[in-house]
C-alpha cells in the first residue's frame, strides 16, 4: 500500500489519504490504527483502503507518522459495521471508528499501551559456585527452591519483597549466569477477574425448554433470526442465554452480551464465568484504560470467545459472533447520547447478527414498544415465558402489589417522613425472620429542592436551567446535569429571610430516615454517589447477597436485573415520579420501571410483596402495574403512540441547536427549519422550540423533531437533512448541530 486513505475521528464524512514511508509497508492494511498529522496536529485515525497518487494530487502529500502494531486491525465486518452505523445515525465514520475502539485509541499518544512485567527464573545450567555475597545467595537459594517445585518464572517483584535486594541486584545474577530474567506482557484485565463461582445447572421448565429449541434450530441452520424472548421477572431467561451459549461454544462460536447497567455486571459476570470460565471477557467504562486496552486486545486476538458489557461491548472485535444477546432491551441506556455516534446498542445487535448470519435474542419482562411491534409485525420471532420457575414444582408467584395511598397519610404531609408505616412495619418484620428488603426512590441526594419558606425562590444552577440539589454529607448543592457545586446559602438572596426549607426526599434524605425510624436495621446505599469508584457496585451487592444489610435503598440501578433470593419485600417510595415528563417514552418507563423493581420481590422459595406509595393511585399506568398487566398497558400505550404517529407507529429524528447567545441559537434553528421544509415535504415538522431543558451548561437549546411516517425511507431523510446543512453553510460561531436518530428521550 502506498497511499492510505484513513478515516478520522473527527465531524466530518471523508477519508483523508496519506503516503505510506517505505518502513510501514509491512504494517500498513485496512483496520489498522494510525497516527497522521492533520492540520497542525496529530491524530489517530483508522485506515480503510489502498489509495491512489491521484488521490493526493490536489494536495502537499503528508506521511502516516506512526502504526499501532500492538493492537490487531479491526475486521473487515467491523469496518462494515461502522460504516452503516455512521450512515444511519448521521456521523463521521471516523466517529463511529472511534467507539470501536478502547478508549484513548483516538488520541495520537494513545493512554494505553501493553505493559510489561520482569519475570526471574532459575538457570539449571549456572554456575555451580554460589555467588559471593549472602542477599545474593539467599535469592538464588529461593528462586531455585520455587524452581524446583515448578513455580517458576516468578515477577521480579515477588523476589524482590522476599528476599531483599534490588533489581540492580538481579541482573548482576542474570550476568553472572545464575537467573534468568525475561520480559512478559502483562495482562491487566486478568487481574481484575476473580469472580467465577460454582453454581448448579437446573433443569429447564416447559417455556425454558421451548425457547431453547427454537433458538438452537436457527443456530443450527445457521439462519439468521431476532428472537423476543418476554418472560415475566422470574421465568427463568438467564439460564435460556447460558444454555444458547453452551450450544454455541460447543461448537467453537463466539458470543456478546449486552447488559444495561453497569451494576449488573457483576451478577452477570459470576453466573456466566459459573459455567464459562476464562473464556469470558468484560468491558465497561468503570474499568480501567489499561484493563479496557488489554481485555480488547485478548478479544481481538481469540482468547475471550464470550464478551459481556454495557452499549459499547456491541463493538467488541469479535471474530463472527453466532449469537448476540441483549438483556433488558428496552432499557434505554442502550442509547448512545454523546458524543456521536448516538447509537442504540440493541438495533446494532440486530444488525450485526444479521450481517453475520447470527441469533439475536431480545430479553425482557417488560419489552420496549418498537419490539413488540416488531415481534407482532413478524419481524423478530416472539417467544413467551408467562410463569416464573417452579420452586419444588409449583411455579413462584409473582410478588403481591398492595397501594398505600399517600393522600390518606396526613402524618407524612406533615413532617419531613418519606416512609410510610406500612411499609416501615414492612421492613421491621422481615429483617426480624432474617428477610431482606429493596426500596426503591429515583432522586439522588438528601433534598431535590432548597426552597425559600417566605418567598418561594429555589437556587437555580448558574449553567443550566435547573434547581440544584442539596446533598448533605459534602453540605452543598449540585447541579445534577452539569456538577457544578455551590454551598448552601444560609439567608435567601431576594428577600433576606431565614426560613429556607429542603424539599422532597432523596436516597440520602431516605436513609438518615431509615437511621432514626429504624435504627436496628443494616441499610446499603446504591446511587450514583455512592458508586462512582471502581468496584463499588460489585461492593456493594456483594454486601447486600451476603446478608450484610436488611435493606438495599437506591435509585432505578437497583431496580434491573439483581437476583437476591431473600429479598421478600419492595418499596417504592413514589411511584407516580416521571409520569409528568413531557416525553413520549414516561409512561413506558414509569411502567417498565415498576414492574422490574417488583421483580425483584419473592424470586425464591418466599412469597414476596410490593409496597408501592403514591399520591394518583387512579393512574392508568399504577393500575396496569398493580396487576402485573403488560398486555393492558401495551394495547393502551401503542393505541396513544398510532393516533400522535409516534414510535413504533412513526419514526423521530431530533434535530438540537445549542449555542452561549440564545438569540443566534433560535435564529440558526429557525433558518434550519425552513430549509428541512423545502428538503422533506412527507415528514412532519414540529418546533423549534426551547428544549425542555432550555440552558444546559452555559449553552442555550432550540429543538425541531421530525416525525416520520414508516413508508418514509431513513436514506430519504438521511438526504434531505444533509442537503439542509449543505445550504445552511457554516454556523455561526460556538452554535453547535447535534442530530439525533431514534432519540430514546426528549427531555
Amino acid at each position: 500500500m502506498d497511499v492510505a486513505r484513513v478515516a478520522l475521528p473527527v465531524p466530518i464524512d471523508r477519508l483523508y489519504s496519506y503516503r505510506v514511508p517505505d518502513h510501514f509497508r509491512n504494517w500498513v492494511r485496512p483496520g489498522r490504527r494510525v497516527v497522521v498529522p492533520f492540520g497542525k496536529r496529530k491524530m489517530a485515525g483508522v485506515v480503510i483502503e489502498p489509495g491512489t497518487e491521484s488521490d493526493l494530487a490536489k494536495f502537499k502529500a503528508r506521511d502516516i507518522l506512526d502504526v499501532d502494531v500492538e493492537l490487531p486491525p479491526l475486521s473487515d465486518e467491523l469496518l462494515q459495521l461502522t460504516r452503516w452505523l455512521a450512515s444511519y445515525y448521521m456521523c463521521a465514520w471516523g466517529e463511529a471508528l472511534r467507539a470501536a475502539l478502547p478508549p484513548g485509541s483516538a488520541q495520537a499518544k494513545s493512554r494505553t499501551r501493553v505493559q510489561t512485567v520482569a519475570m526471574v527464573s532459575f538457570n539449571e545450567a549456572g554456575p555451580e559456585q554460589p555467588p559471593r555475597g549472602a542477599r545474593q545467595q539467599a535469592i538464588v537459594e529461593q528462586v531455585r527452591i520455587w524452581h524446583m517445585a515448578e513455580e517458576t518464572p516468578v515477577p521480579q517483584r515477588r523476589v524482590l519483597a522476599e528476599c531483599g535486594g534490588t533489581a540492580a541486584t538481579l541482573r548482576r545474577l542474570a550476568e553472572m549466569g545464575y537467573l534468568f530474567i525475561e520480559q512478559e506482557e502483562r495482562d491487566r484485565f486478568l487481574e481484575e477477574r476473580g469472580f467465577a463461582q460454582a453454581s448448579n445447572r437446573p433443569e429447564l421448565h416447559a417455556a425454558q425448554k421451548l425457547a431453547v429449541d427454537a433458538i438452537h434450530e436457527a443456530m443450527t441452520k445457521k439462519r439468521f433470526e431476532t428472537f423476543l424472548l418476554h418472560g415475566v421477572t422470574g421465568s427463568g431467561k438467564t439460564e435460556v442465554y447460558l444454555r444458547v451459549l453452551e450450544e454455541a461454544r460447543k461448537n467453537g462460536q463466539t458470543a456478546i452480551v449486552l447488559v444495561p447497567e453497569i451494576s449488573l455486571t457483576p451478577q452477570t459476570v459470576r453466573r456466566f464465568r459459573s459455567r464459562f470460565g476464562d473464556e469470558v471477557a468484560v468491558l465497561h467504562s468503570r474499568m480501567g484504560d489499561g484493563e479496557r486496552y488489554d481485555a480488547w486486545r485478548g478479544i481481538g486476538e481469540g482468547r475471550y470467545p464470550i464478551v459481556i458489557g454495557p452499549r459499547s461491548a456491541i463493538l467488541a472485535p469479535l471474530a463472527s459472533p453466532s449469537v448476540i444477546i441483549v438483556d433488558e432491551e428496552h432499557e434505554s441506556s442502550y442509547k448512545q447520547f454523546d458524543p456521536a455516534p448516538r447509537y442504540h446498542a440493541r438495533d446494532v445487535a440486530v444488525m450485526r447478527a444479521h450481517r453475520n448470519n447470527a441469533v439475536c435474542i431480545l430479553g425482557s419482562a417488560t419489552p420496549s414498544l418498537e419490539s413488540l411491534a416488531n415481534a407482532r409485525e413478524n419481524k423478530y420471532t416472539l417467544l413467551e415465558m408467562p410463569e416464573r420457575v417452579p420452586v419444588a414444582g409449583t411455579p413462584a408467584r409473582l410478588p403481591h402489589i398492595r397501594i398505600v395511598d399517600l393522600r390518606n397519610e396526613p402524618e407524612l404531609r406533615q413532617s419531613s417522613n418519606a416512609l410510610s408505616k406500612p411499609l416501615l412495619d414492612g421492613i421491621s418484620q422481615r429483617a426480624k425472620r432474617g428477610e431482606q428488603t429493596i426500596l426503591l426512590l429515583n432522586r439522588r441526594g438528601f433534598a431535590p429542592v432548597m426552597e425559600c419558606v417566605t418567598c418561594g425562590w429555589v437556587p437555580e444552577c448558574p449553567d443550566c436551567s435547573v434547581s440544584m440539589v442539596y446533598h448533605r454529607p459534602l453540605n452543598h448543592l449540585r447541579c445534577h446535569y452539569c456538577g457544578v457545586t455551590q454551598p448552601p446559602p444560609k439567608v435567601c438572596p431576594t428577600c433576606d429571610g431565614r426560613d429556607l426549607a429542603f424539599q422532597g426526599a432523596g436516597t440520602q434524605r431516605l436513609e438518615s430516615e431509615l437511621a432514626g425510624r429504624l435504627p436496628d436495621v443494616r441499610v446499603l446505599r446504591m446511587d450514583l454517589d455512592t458508586t462512582s469508584k471502581k468496584g463499588s457496585h460489585h461492593d456493594i451487592l456483594e454486601r447486600f447477597g451476603n446478608g450484610e444489610a436488611d435493606v438495599l435503598l437506591g435509585t432505578q440501578m437497583v431496580a434491573k436485573g439483581l437476583d437476591f433470593e431473600k429479598v421478600t419485600l419492595v418499596g417504592i417510595i413514589r411511584a407516580e415520579a416521571g409520569l409528568q415528563l413531557p416525553d413520549i417514552r414516561a409512561e413506558e418507563r414509569a411502567f417498565q420501571l415498576l414492574t422490574q423493581v417488583a421483580g425483584r420481590a419473592g424470586r425464591a422459595d418466599l412469597e414476596g410483596e410490593v409496597i408501592l406509595q403514591c399520591l394518583d393511585p387512579g393512574h392508568p399506568i399504577i393500575q396496569f402495574a398493580l396487576k402485573h398487566d403488560y398486555a393492558g398497558f401495551a394495547q393502551y400505550a401503542l393505541a396513544t403512540r398510532s393516533v400522535l404517529n409516534y414510535p413504533p407507529t412513526g419514526r423521530l429524528v431530533s434535530i438540537l441547536f445549542s449555542g452561549p447567545d440564545d438569540d443566534a441559537t433560535r435564529k440558526t434553528a429557525e433558518r434550519f427549519r425552513r430549509l428541512v421544509d423545502s428538503q422533506l415535504t412527507d415528514v412532519d415538522r414540529l418546533g423549534p422550540s426551547p428544549a425542555f431543558i432550555h440552558r444546559l451548561k452555559n449553552r442555550y437549546r432550540h429543538q425541531i423533531l421530525l416525525k416520520v411516517p414508516q413508508v418514509v425511507p431513513s436514506s430519504r431523510v438521511r438526504e434531505g437533512l444533509f442537503a439542509a446543512e449543505k445550504a445552511l453553510g457554516s454556523l455561526p460561531a460556538s452554535v453547535r448541530l447535534t442530530i439525533d436518530v431514534d432519540p430514546a428521550g426528549l427531555v
